[in-house]
């Protein structure tokens, strides 16, 4: 494998609250496209084997832009803890549609600077929640090439329903128990009121009926986080798509946090081959 290099980031995102990102790339003999990675709920860009994904693509002439959204909850000087839960709780699609904006804006204004030449192309990854935002941003933005959904969800106003309306309107907070963490972290009634403040923006299904782009939708079978029928429902949408299936695999395609060695499991290769033959061809 050739060597692999990285660059740290930190830039203001759509709020004025620090975005943190890194670059993973080689040297390359040819101009390539960026592949942009965008996490899940309650995720972040250094999770499980994310960073191991990120030297897989840049060693295929896939350099791999990864970052944190400014309101997961994670700060620049913990990257891998949700130590501010205050703006977990104030993150909403919005934000997250806005800082996917501002992180492309980032590459197009620094790429004369990165040691590669980039050709122009941007191909968004999304995760889970991760991948909803990726097709809005992609089905708004002219500027992105190709897009892949890992384990994506197919709308986002599932999310809307995690609480009842008045319960959590009356409450001003909505409290959810992080698995892995034990810890509670709030979501405010905010959420709801912005959704329905930018729902033109923000409601995926009006925007697949339009997608343009090619689109890769990878999706486990035994996933019991984000049911394998969004996969489907998404196809549906957006019939020139290629809808892969994992075999054996769950949300994260049988990865954990932390990675305790570097190696991926056989369904998360299968992830990585898939998007990859699919984003150089």
């Amino acid at each position: 494998m050739s060597q692999i290099l990285h660059i740290d980031f930190k830039f203001k995102g759509s709020t004025g609250k620090l975005i943190t990102a890194d670059l993973t790339y080689s040297i390359y003999p040819e101009s390539v496209p960026i592949a942009v990675f965008a996490h899940g709920f309650k995720g972040f860009k250094d999770w499980g084997a994310w960073p191991l994904a990120a030297e897989i693509f840049a060693s295929k002439r896939l350099p791999f832009f990864k970052f944190n959204f400014s309101h997961n909850g994670t700060t620049p000087a913990h990257l891998q803890e949700f130590v501010d839960l205050e703006a977990f709780g104030n993150n909403n699609f919005k934000i997250e549609y806005d800082d996917l904006g501002v992180v492309l804006d980032f590459i197009e204004k620094k790429a004369e600077t990165f040691p590669f030449v980039w050709n122009g192309e941007l191909h968004l990854i999304g995760h889970s929640r991760g991948g909803a935002i990726a097709l809005l941003r992609a089905a708004q933005d002219t500027r992105v090439s190709k897009c892949a959904t890992w384990a994506s969800v197919s709308d986002l106003e599932r999310y809307l329903e995690m609480k009842a309306f008045e319960a959590w309107k009356n409450d001003g907070v909505h409290t959810i128990i992080n698995g892995r963490t034990n810890q509670e972290m709030p979501i405010y009634f905010q959420f709801v009121e912005n959704f329905a403040q930018h729902a033109e923006i923000l409601r995926l299904g009006r925007h697949l009926e339009n997608f343009e782009q090619p689109l890769l939708i990878i999706h486990g079978e035994n996933d019991e986080v984000v049911p394998l029928q969004d996969a489907h429902t998404i196809y549906q949408e957006v019939p020139h798509a290629i809808l892969v299936e994992i075999e054996n695999a769950d949300h994260t395609f049988n990865i954990k946090h932390p990675l305790t060695e570097r190696k991926i499991t056989k369904a998360f290769a299968e992830v990585l081959t898939e998007s990859i033959e699919f984003f150089l061809l």
